[in-house]
């Protein structure tokens, strides 16, 4: 914010203009002051939330890269007695490339390029500057997180993070100061039914500059962030402000933002919202889009023993057999034909598997190769690939080593659903509107995991989604109301990418309770829904729907 002096009396305003005008001329030349202009911080490749961390860290080994563009609408404004005059920066539109490393399960390092693309600036003659620059580098970032707590095995997520702006950002274009911007901080987040909560709150360091009648320097910054937890679309709601160490007004902005998943490793974001405030570089509005992606993810290597040709027999000395009667000729049978019994040397070109690796190049000729996406080529069955003792029958993530306790998969994504050999038993239950087949928000995140474990099992070919309900009512309007709380269920894990030829639902009503109907407790544990692993039907069989 820049404030301007009160004018003069009319009889007194020649007399003025004489006697500074050398030093008017001079000042119509001084620099504006060099100081980064931008102090939004966000993390758009974080797993949580974009404007916070909330204490989280992205899978060991995985590299998340990001490109956004980023656009603000008078960023820095010129005032004259508490009175909004022009905006010296009108707008000002930003690429910014980011990228974030994940060392270990408790580290992470990344890094952010910002690279001013256009600014509109207009008035700094007018208070005695020259007008920056419209282009040029922004102030590179570095930082490093450090994992303290993890919210599968505490309260919350905790997380010691290091931002260190480095001093090369163009001065001549409001980018930097020419010194270093250093920012420790704390993140914190806990999962809170189907969002996410986040905090963090640090100092920022860097050099004290005069703007106008304000001083930008050093504050004590902080945001919150609540963020749904969905599969395809997460939206999240920020407050972010800052404490001054100077003198300069409080800073505040409200933005909204979201995210929306193009498969596993992609998805686009967008954050926008007004600032509030006069403090320099708190927009009128900003708003920014992009695009992440996940470059590299880590799969560890499994080693396991192959079976090696046998050794050559030693030579036999061939005796020469005495003259055997002749024997009427007989017609040649092709051992390879089908139907036919032979060893695997006989016919190498064959498959005796059925997994479409030859006889010859088949480690494994009589097990047939699991096709799992790991090591298919050699005819193998993976038991185990991800290489954590939990078989990959009964791994929730097949291909990501986690502990036994949490179905094989990484502590921190807590699960709740265990395949047995008959169903997918849910630690959880599926919460419905009352009366009605609307799954509720809270039950979202447990038919996303339902959705996953089925994604990596397609083993698991034919899932039959039964309703149940306690014996109040009608039973006939309850069976209707639990086949159409299954049909809904059905649905949501169609749209998260389960084939529909997968899945049967059917509504039991009242047919199958588990527990008594005469208590409270029993009626509850009545109302529930059930994943049922169906044996494929044979050829001509009808199956049950």
């Amino acid at each position: 914010m820049f404030q301007t002096p009160i004018p003069l009396p009319p009889r007194l305003r020649l007399l003025y203009a004489l006697v500074l005008l050398p030093s008017l001329a001079s000042a119509a030349s001084t620099t504006a002051p060099a100081f980064d202009l931008e102090r939004l911080s966000i993390n758009p490749t974080s797993s949580a939330a974009l404007g916070t961390a909330a204490g989280g860290l992205r899978d060991p080994g995985e590299l998340r890269l990001s490109l956004a563009a980023h656009h603000e609408r008078s960023p820095l404004t010129l005032y004259r007695d508490g009175e909004r005059m022009d905006a010296l920066v009108r707008s000002r539109t930003q690429v910014q490339l980011a990228g974030t490393y994940t060392v270990s399960k408790r580290f992470e390092v990344g890094a952010i390029l910002p690279l001013m693309a256009h600014q509109d600036t207009h008035g700094f003659s007018d208070v005695g500057m020259t007008t920056p620059s419209s282009w040029g580098l922004g102030t590179p970032v570095l930082q490093g997180r450090l994992g303290l707590l993890d919210e599968a095995s505490a309260p919350v997520s905790l997380a010691a993070e290091l931002a260190v702006g480095l001093p090369v950002g163009n001065k001549d274009s409001l980018q930097g100061s020419g010194g270093w911007d250093v920012t420790p901080r704390v993140s914190a987040g806990r999962t809170v039914g189907p969002v996410v909560l986040g905090l963090e709150a640090g100092i920022r360091l860097r050099n004290r500059t005069a703007v106008g009648s304000n001083a930008v320097g050093s504050e004590l910054p902080w945001a919150a962030t609540v963020a749904t937890t969905g599969h395809k679309l997460r939206g999240e709601l920020g407050l972010r402000s800052a404490v001054p160490l100077t003198d300069s007004p409080v800073p505040v902005e409200l933005l909204a933002g979201g995210r929306y998943a193009l498969g596993s490793r992609m998805e686009v974001f967008a954050l926008g919202g007004p600032g509030l405030g006069t403090a320099p570089g708190t927009p009128a509005f900003r708003v920014m889009a992009g695009l992440s992606v996940s470059a590299l993810q880590a799969v560890q290597p499994v080693m396991r023993p192959r079976i090696t040709e046998a050794p050559a027999p030693a030579p036999v000395v061939a005796v020469a057999p005495e003259p055997a009667p002749v024997e009427p000729p007989v017609a040649m049978v092709d051992v390879c034909a089908p139907n036919q019994s032979h060893s695997l040397e006989q016919c190498p070109d064959l498959d005796d598997d059925n997994d479409g690796v030859a006889n010859a190049k088949d480690y494994c000729p009589v097990d047939p190769e699991d096709r799992d996406g790991f090591l298919d080529e050699d005819g193998c069955p993976e038991v185990d690939n991800d290489g954590d003792t939990v078989v990959d029958a009964v791994d929730n993530c097949p291909m990501v080593a986690g502990p036994t306790s949490n179905q094989g998969c990484p502590a921190k994504q807590k699960q709740w659903v265990v395949i047995t050999q008959e169903r997918l038993e849910i630690r959880e239950k599926v919460y419905f509107a009352t009366g009605q087949a609307r799954v509720l928000p809270r039950s979202l995140p447990l038919l996303e995991q339902v959705a996953k474990v089925l994604i990596n099992h397609p083993e698991l070919k034919r899932i039959l989604v039964e309703g149940h309900t306690d014996s109040r009512g009608r039973p006939e309007t309850n069976r209707t109301l639990s086949q159409q709380r299954a049909s809904a269920v059905v649905q949501h894990l169609e749209m998260r990418g389960v084939p529909a030829g997968r899945l049967m639902a059917a509504g039991r009503g009242p047919d199958v309770p588990v527990a008594s109907n005469n208590t409270a407790a029993g009626r509850e544990l009545n109302r529930r829904v059930e994943f049922h692993i169906e044996p494929e039907p044979a050829s001509g069989q009808v199956s049950r729907d």
